[in-house]
């Protein structure tokens, strides 16, 4: 997969919200949105209007700010399996399963085949234990040879 179309679909849709930030700045509209409502949640009294409405701003702004960060950011992906609801992913790895499992090859045949294959290093090969050499003379035999040979050394 590249890198490029896994960007793609985890991205978080963060530009809308970026794009949305910036038309409003450019409208001119400095405070906060609903700040419209605010002159219901203050008093009416004429002296520190300023100070109680930067007080109620700041209180949405920090509402606000809290929301955000309980707000869970969907990727593409998770908004798709909303939509669609079907998800393959199960099926999908029991299949690659059985696919692994019908192309594997038996240990003694692997041996073999790293045995046969010419860049293989000395330490891989096992070396076949050797089985007792059998002669046709017996130790009677040797004795005999070893007496005749000292005895004719004389």
């Amino acid at each position: 997969m590249s890198l490029d179309l896994v960007s793609r679909s985890l991205d978080l849709d963060l530009e809308k919200d970026t794009n949305d930030q910036r038309k409003k700045q450019k409208n001119g509209s400095k405070r906060m949105p609903g700040s419209q409502n605010v002159t219901g949640l203050i008093t009416t009294n004429r002296q520190g209007l300023r100070r109680e409405l930067s007080k109620v701003e700041r209180k949405q702004k920090k509402k606000a700010a809290e929301k955000k960060k309980k707000q869970k950011l969907k990727s593409r992906i998770e908004k798709y399996q909303e939509e669609h609801g079907q998800d393959y992913t199960q099926s999908n790895v029991e299949a690659l399963k059985l696919i692994a499992d019908l192309g594997k090859v038996s240990s003694d045949i692997a041996e073999k085949i790293l045995y046969q294959h010419p860049c293989r290093l000395s330490r891989d090969v096992k070396q076949k234990s050797k089985e007792d050499e059998s002669t046709p003379f017996s130790e009677k035999d040797f004795e005999k040879f070893a007496q005749d040979y000292t005895s004719s050394s004389r």
